[in-house]
């Protein structure tokens, strides 16, 4: 087919080359020669230092258009208009001009004026100007075109607003009459400019008294002094820069009303500057006021503020030592973002001290030998944000759809069978070959392809089917034999602190076990990024109404996963496979447990309302977690460190590590990642491109539970089975406010196991794991395959360090802070002067209302 083309292009070609070729006899034609120049412009007039542009036309003796013949061009009066090579006409000065294009010898004209350019805009210089009273002062304006280019000799006409207070000439001075304010305007070919003129009394005011001694927002006060206005409105008072409200006025004596606490700056206990402005004039002097609150925390001690009143101004008088702090928003959506800043100022103004950045804990000494990491692990980095992709997928997919189980329970009764006979399987044997349906693509719910799987486990909770097309097939049994007895004797032991994961397996395939799909296909969804997942399409029938199926369903509680397949660019040998393997097998037999949970109790709804994901990946990250401390020995609220086990996670076989597997530092790696830039995530993001959220979403969650739930496994189990979700979920289980909840989780992530502190709060612990001893361990320990250091921080989360005194505006201002996150300070110096710190709004006023201050004394 495209030979064919291509010969049918080539004699197309010939033929066209044939006919252009001339006539008969063999001759040529020469080329036309200009017989008619013509020239034309885009207009007929242009204003001073405007250009436009010009058209020649060049014809021959019959009419027809000739090109590419060089053209010249000329003014007859450059001092009017100048002309360029390529035609483009500027205006140079008022007048009329002939522009002419010449070719061949023939030339073309046109004529054009140039116009003086119209007046766009009038500015006056002096945009405050005052005067004296009976005195004089000049005033002085510029007049532009509209194209911003100055004009001169342009008249300008002046007057004023209230001759009575000022007068002025048509040369701009201005004299003052009276005291008081005037607008004063200046015209010119009609475009107007005005500004306030103030004439200023010849007795400016002064301040003799301050009443009461000490003032406080909203509260009344008194200045007393002289040469004050009588009318209330024409005295201006000031403090520390924020107006005042003044409610009275004699010449001796202003009543005001002190500033709201939001419009003043945030400034310890005692004399503050005051200004009274009448007529222009000023008077300067000082007032007490006492804004701030004061605090007082020992070492240990704690402050979480969240009202509006609380965070404005706090004042502490200790002794200099660290004080530890966080600004959090407690937003619910990590789509609401705040600015503002936390003020931290002394008693007088000082040099702002910022150390240089460092990291608050102490790296200790440890005893070791660096671990090479596998170079599939930062491949593994990359996997959770699919992961959470599948989530909101599966999200999306119910929305607006009936339950599924609750509809074949319906079914069941019509046709008055204890359950559904076509749902019932029966329990497959070791070598049995079933056919089961895989999606295409992960991002499509609903097409699917068809596997070949033989049974290789059967246990009393769990059923393993390999797919025949694997790589290892019929090679592989006794590594799922292993993995198949862990989950039934442990695993699945630890599902039950979350719920049931068969609660309506009567409603699906009634088989009483949870059925795991090791396939290829799941190696090669999205080039390898994903170890394994679940989908709630398994819970719909395959077949029947649209609106009530899912095509792709196995119709069970299936789990799928990926298979060894050490050939491939991206894949895993079976050491690996098993290492990463087993910890993916419950998290998601967890999704499994929370989707039957969730579906038993909308039976009678028929409403399912899916759990957020966000917190939904946290507690699936809480089973992977239980499940890590039973392999490790560890307890509950042990402040487990990296030699009580987490060592293990990466390290090679070996007498120490004897079955090395990724328990709990897969969830460090991701609470790195938000620590590191934790202003710019949120632990309640759903985004695919923030997986950082599997470690701070279970680092809060895990904070929760061990903060407000008294048996960890009934606090897990509230936070599953209820149909409420999200943070209205996680604050009704802890019966504590979101705000709360947030402030104390980032004062803790902050603070624990802050060197040569012991807290009695247990609210200012991570209780469960020691997280400096971890984070400094990975960053020793832990390389990647080709050396680097896998983790570059000791301790990764985003601090900013700084002194007492004045803070800079680089070290308070938090700009699009997102809901569900907090930005950090450590506080530490000598003390010589109270210090405040407070929110404001960034450059003043009050703070966004959903953002609060938690503090903490450390030493």
């Amino acid at each position: 087919m495209h030979v064919h083309r291509q010969i049918l292009g080539w004699l197309s070609l010939v033929t066209l080359t044939a006919a252009c070729g001339g006539g008969g006899d063999g001759g040529t034609a020469g080329p036309a020669g200009v017989a008619s120049v013509q020239l034309t412009a885009t207009a007929s007039t242009l204003e001073v230092g405007a250009s436009i542009s010009t058209v020649v036309r060049l014809t021959d003796a019959q009419g027809r258009t000739v090109t590419d013949r060089p053209v010249s061009y000329q003014s007859s009066a450059p001092n009017i208009a100048t002309v360029s090579t390529t035609g483009i006409v500027t205006g140079v000065a008022p007048g009329s001009v002939t522009i002419s294009a010449t070719a061949e010898g023939k030339t073309g004209s046109l004529a054009l004026t140039v116009t003086a350019p119209a007046v766009g805009l009038i500015s006056i210089d002096q945009r405050t100007p005052s005067v004296r009273q009976g005195e004089s002062t000049t005033l002085t304006a510029k007049v532009y075109d509209n194209a911003g280019r100055e004009l001169t000799g342009r008249t300008v006409a002046w007057s004023s607003a209230v001759p009575t207070i000022a007068t002025i000439t048509n040369a701009g001075v201005v004299t003052g009459v009276a005291t008081g304010s005037a607008f004063i305007r200046a015209e010119s070919e009609g475009k107007r400019d005005s500004v306030p003129l103030r004439v200023r009394s010849l007795t400016p005011p002064t301040i003799a008294a301050t009443a009461p001694a000490t003032w406080t927002p909203g509260a009344t006060a008194t200045i007393d002094g002289t040469n004050f206005s009588t009318n209330a409105a024409a005295n201006e008072v000031y403090i520390s820069g924020a107006r005042a409200t003044v409610t009275a006025a004699t010449a001796t004596r202003l009543t005001i009303t002190v500033p709201a606490a939001a419009q003043l700056p945030c400034l310890p206990t005692g004399p503050t500057p005051i200004v009274v402005v009448v007529n222009g004039d000023s008077a300067s002097g000082s007032a007490g006021l006492q804004m701030a609150t004061a605090r007082t925390l020992a070492a240990g001690q704690s402050l979480l503020l969240t009202s509006q009143n609380d965070i404005l101004c706090n004042e502490f008088s200790g002794t200099g030592g660290t004080y530890l702090i966080t600004a959090f928003n407690s937003a619910e959506s990590p789509n609401t973002r705040s600015n503002f800043s936390v003020i931290g100022a002394a008693t007088t103004a000082t040099a702002a001290q910022v150390l240089t950045a460092r990291s608050p804990f102490v790296q200790p000494a440890l005893q070791g030998v660096p671990l090479r990491l596998p170079a599939v692990l930062e491949r593994r980095l990359k996997q959770q944000h699919t992961h959470l992709d599948i989530l909101e997928t599966e999200r999306r997919f119910m929305s607006g759809r009936r339950n599924p189980v609750a509809l074949r329970q319906q079914r069941a009764k019509l046709t008055g069978s204890a359950r559904l006979a076509a749902a019932a399987a029966p329990v497959p044997n070791v070598g049995d070959m079933l056919n089961l349906r895989m999606r295409r693509t992960l991002d499509d719910i609903l097409t699917f392809d068809n596997i070949r799987g033989r049974v290789v486990y059967v246990g009393p909770k769990l059923v393993i089917v390999e797919d025949s097309a694997a790589p290892l097939a019929r090679t592989m049994d006794a590594e799922f034999d292993k993995i198949g007895r862990e989950f039934d004797t442990q695993m699945y032991g630890f599902l039950s602190y979350f719920g049931d994961p068969l609660a309506v397996d009567s409603l699906t395939d009634a088989n009483g076990r949870l059925i795991a799909v090791f396939s290829r296909r799941v190696n090669q969804y999205r080039n390898g990024e994903i170890l394994g997942f679940v989908t709630i399409c398994d819970f719909f029938d395959n077949t029947g109404p649209p609106e009530d199926i899912c095509p792709s369903s196995n119709v069970g509680e299936y789990f799928y996963a990926i298979v060894p397949d050490p050939n491939a660019t991206n894949g895993f040998n079976v050491e690996q496979w098993r290492r990463f393997m087993r910890g993916t097998l419950i998290h998601e037999a967890k999704h499994i447990t929370a989707y039957s949970e969730r579906l038993l109790r909308a039976l009678s709804t028929n409403i399912v309302v899916l759990e957020e994901s966000w917190l939904e990946e946290a507690t699936a990250q809480q089973a992977a977690e239980l499940w890590a401390r039973a392999v490790y020995g560890i307890q509950w609220k042990s402040d487990a460190g990296w030699a009580a086990g987490p060592r293990c996670d990466y390290a090679p076989i070996g007498a120490v590590c004897t079955d090395p597997v990724e328990g709990i530092l897969g969830h460090f790696v991701w609470l790195y990642q938000y620590y590191d830039q934790q202003e710019r995530k949120s632990m309640l993001s759903s985004a695919n491109s923030d997986g950082s959220i599997y470690g701070s979403s279970w680092s809060f969650a895990r904070w929760v539970t061990d903060t407000y739930g008294s048996n960890e496994s009934a606090f897990l189990r509230s936070l599953v089975q209820v149909s409420e979700r999200g943070v209205t979920n996680i604050s009704g289980r802890a019966g504590r406010p979101f705000a709360e909840l947030l402030g104390y989780w980032s004062l803790a992530s902050l603070a624990d196991n802050y060197p040569g502190v012991s807290f009695s709060d247990p609210r200012l612990q991570l209780v469960s794991w020691n997280s400096r001893d971890l984070f400094s361990a990975m960053n020793q320990f832990l390389r990647f395959s080709d050396g680097r250091v896998a983790f570059p921080k000791p301790f990764p989360l985003t601090i900013r360090p700084v002194t007492f005194g004045n803070w800079t505006p680089a070290s308070q201002d938090v700009i699009a802070l997102s809901g569900g996150s907090f930005a950090a300070w450590e506080l530490t110096g000598a003390q010589t002067r109270p210090q405040v710190l407070g929110l404001r709004g960034v450059g003043g006023g009050a703070p966004p209302a959903n953002v609060g201050l938690a503090i903490v004394r450390v030493q």
